[in-house]
């Protein structure tokens, strides 16, 4: 699911082209923060102004949200370097591939289970630092457990491989097509010359039966 993918970046590395682009990380950037000030109107506006005599600075709320982009960015920008390198290495990758998991085993049971418990604790932590942030984020944990489970991501996997083979082989076959189709040539088939019929000697005729007919 794209809205999980700050937390998938930080917890997956190799992560397929079609699924984490630049694009996708400068918007999810603008997405954090408008989500997380949105919060911050609606159900927490003493985060904003923080009341007189605190001794909390007032911008160190806010520290804790570009902390937390901070290491969405190292991490998102890691994946676009190892996409660049595969590339670059003539290495053909699933682009709809969801990652391999950074720092765990590459098992079912991480995928579907573990990495989404640690994105909750992850927003727990958060929450008890800055909570309009924790609260995000522990949405977007939630969604990614219900998105991950073993049997519709393999499901998902194989159906999204399968599509890929299809379109490469569609390309493929029309550039073969295309490579050893034969240029047609345009030939012209010369008319014959034309040649006046001549009209028929009608005089030589009736000169040769008047011979024959005075000799009888």
């Amino acid at each position: 699911m794209w809205l999980t993918l700050p937390l998938d970046i930080i917890w997956k590395h190799d992560m397929g082209e079609r699924h984490w682009t630049f694009a996708s990380l400068v918007g999810h950037t603008f997405l954090l923060h408008f989500a997380v000030f949105f919060l911050m109107l609606l159900a927490f506006p003493s985060e904003l102004v923080l009341p007189a005599g605190h001794n909390q600075p007032v911008y160190h709320s806010i520290a804790i949200l570009y902390l937390f982009l901070l290491l969405m960015w190292v991490f998102g920008l890691a994946n676009l370097w190892e996409i660049r390198r595969d590339k670059k290495a003539g290495i053909q990758g699933h682009t709809h591939y969801w990652g391999t998991p950074r720092f765990l085993p590459d098992k079912p049971v991480v995928h579907w289970l573990v990495i989404p418990l640690g994105s909750a604790l992850l927003a727990g932590v958060t929450y008890w630092l800055f909570r309009p942030l924790g609260i995000y984020l522990l949405f977007l944990a939630m969604l990614q457990l219900a998105d991950t489970t073993d049997v519709y991501r393999q499901k998902r996997i194989e159906k999204l491989d399968r599509r890929d083979r299809e379109i490469q082989m569609a390309r493929k076959i029309a550039e073969i097509e295309h490579d050893h189709r034969p240029e047609l040539e345009i030939v012209r088939i010369a008319q014959p010359p034309h040649r006046p019929r001549s009209a028929p000697d009608t005089g030589s005729f009736e000169a040769r039966w008047h011979g024959v007919l005075t000799r009888r």
